[in-house]
């Protein structure tokens, strides 16, 4: 079996987003979401009631997804990792940064923060000693066809795992994501693969068991 998480990223930026994602979460279609801790306002509190109660009684992982908008790198990292744990209670399960390929150079500054927490990073296409991350680049997902992905998961070996990241969603006209048409795709291809897991032989599962297939030797400095 190919042990694959499937993450939703952009949590908090649309309650409509939002609740396509727990919707997938409940129906054991994805297994992993990614939170945008600086978009969240009153208006999603329920929401952040919602996910809670998902991470605190179903298997899924629930990360950080890291914003950039200043210089002040590593203090935004840490601000909103404690924002995180503030409306959670616990620490997130990984950390990813939004729009990763715009902001390549604030890699090695997460992965370090990782390091030190103790916590899963995705892979972007490069390893962090003693961080634990997927076994390769994370698979983009967020595509108008349905092939690529197809193409990708035929080709997966059984022995590591894999990332398999969507931007799931229906069209919410408040929101100025550039992604915004873009998300039923992404319904439709998650859809897919759920009724289609015995086919690609798809064991799914999320970051909080990523030390069962990956295991890591811990720095600490």
């Amino acid at each position: 079996m190919v042990n694959l998480i499937i993450n939703a990223d952009d949590f908090g930026m649309s309650n409509t987003f939002n609740d396509c994602i727990i919707q997938l979460l409940i129906d054991k279609k994805i297994t992993s979401t990614t939170v945008m801790v600086n978009r969240i306002a009153d208006i999603q509190k329920a929401k952040i009631i919602q996910l809670r109660f998902l991470m605190e009684n179903s298997d899924i992982s629930v990360g950080l997804h890291v914003e950039f908008t200043h210089n002040l790198h590593l203090e935004q990292v840490h601000n909103q990792y404690d924002r995180f744990i503030q409306l959670f209670g616990r620490s997130p399960s990984h950390l990813d940064i939004h729009k990763e390929h715009l902001h390549r150079v604030y890699h090695p500054i997460v992965a370090n923060f990782c390091l030190k927490k103790n916590l899963p990073f995705r892979n972007h296409g490069k390893d962090y000693k003693g961080v634990n991350m997927p076994s390769k680049k994370y698979f983009y997902g967020s595509v108008k066809n349905f092939e690529p992905i197809h193409a990708w998961l035929k080709n997966l070996n059984n022995d590591k795992c894999f990332e398999l990241v969507f931007h799931p969603g229906t069209y919410d006209p408040n929101c100025f994501s550039s992604l915004n048409k873009q998300r039923e795709w992404d319904l439709n291809h998650i859809d897919t693969i759920f009724r289609n897991l015995k086919k690609y032989q798809i064991n799914l599962v999320n970051f909080n068991h990523l030390n069962k297939f990956q295991p890591v030797s811990i720095l600490t400095r």
